[in-house]
C-alpha cells in the first residue's frame, strides 16, 4: 500500500471518544481539554480517516480508498484536513451558541453554511442499491439520498458529508435544546443530554465526573 505522512496517524494508540451522542457533536469533540490546554487529535488526514472509520461513517474499504487518494495527492489531503478543522471549530461554536442563546455568530454560520451549500448541491435522490433481507419489502424505502463523486479535489467528502447532514438535522430540530457543555470547564466538550430529567452534567462520568469528585474531595480536606 502506498503511504505518505498525510495518511498516517499522529497518535496510533489514541482511542477516539464518542460520548457526545451525536455525529456532529462527536466531530467537534476531537480536541481534548478544549477549555484548558487544547490537545489536537486530528493532526493529519490519516487521523481524520481513522476517526471516521472508528465512528462508523467509513467502512474499512472506504477508509483504505481515502488513504490511497491522500497518498496520491498529499497537497489535496492537507487542504482537506484544513477545511475539516475550520468546519469543526465553527461548528462547535455554532452548536454551543444555538443551544445556549439561539444566536450563533454570523462569521461562524458563514463557514458552516458554505459547507452546507457545497454538500447539498451534490446530493441526489436515487434508487436504493441494496436492501436488507430483514426489511419489510412493502414498507422499505425505495429511494436514498446519495452524494455525487466530486473527485479527489474533495477528498474528505465521504467524511464531511455525513457530519454536515448530522449538524443540519441537529440544528434544525428540538434536540438542540438538549445539547450541554461539560461541567468540567477544562474539558468543554459538548454532548446530547438524553436523560429524562435533563440533568446530565458531564460528557463522561468516568473521566470528567470523577476528576471533579477528586477536586472536591481534595478541596474539602
Amino acid at each position: 500500500m502506498v503511504t505518505s505522512e498525510s495518511t498516517l496517524r499522529s497518535e496510533p494508540d489514541y482511542t477516539f471518544d464518542f460520548c457526545g451522542g451525536q455525529l456532529a457533536i462527536d466531530f467537534t469533540n476531537t480536541v481534548g481539554s478544549r477549555g484548558g490546554a487544547p490537545e489536537e487529535h486530528l493532526r493529519t488526514f490519516g487521523d481524520l480517516v481513522a476517526w471516521a472509520e472508528a465512528r462508523g461513517i467509513l467502512p474499512r474499504a472506504g477508509a483504505a480508498r481515502l488513504r490511497r487518494a491522500a497518498a496520491g495527492r498529499p497537497a489535496a489531503a492537507r487542504a482537506a484536513l484544513g477545511r475539516a478543522l475550520e468546519l469543526r471549530e465553527a461548528l462547535y461554536r455554532v452548536i454551543e451558541a444555538a443551544a445556549a442563546t439561539g444566536r450563533p455568530a454570523p462569521a461562524d454560520l458563514a463557514i458552516v453554511n458554505a459547507q452546507v451549500r457545497e454538500t447539498f448541491s451534490r446530493m441526489r435522490l436515487s434508487g436504493r442499491r441494496t436492501r436488507s433481507v430483514s426489511e419489510n419489502c412493502e414498507h422499505a424505502p425505495r429511494l436514498e439520498l446519495t452524494t455525487e463523486d466530486a473527485g479527489t479535489e474533495y477528498v474528505a467528502d465521504p467524511i464531511l458529508t455525513p457530519v454536515v447532514r448530522a449538524a443540519v438535522e441537529l440544528l434544525t430540530s428540538a434536540d438542540i435544546a438538549r445539547v450541554r457543555t461539560c461541567a468540567d470547564l477544562s474539558c468543554a466538550w459538548l454532548f446530547l443530554d438524553t436523560t429524562r430529567s435533563r440533568t446530565r452534567r458531564w460528557c463522561d462520568m468516568k473521566s470528567c465526573g470523577n476528576r471533579s469528585k477528586v477536586r472536591r474531595f481534595r478541596g474539602a480536606r
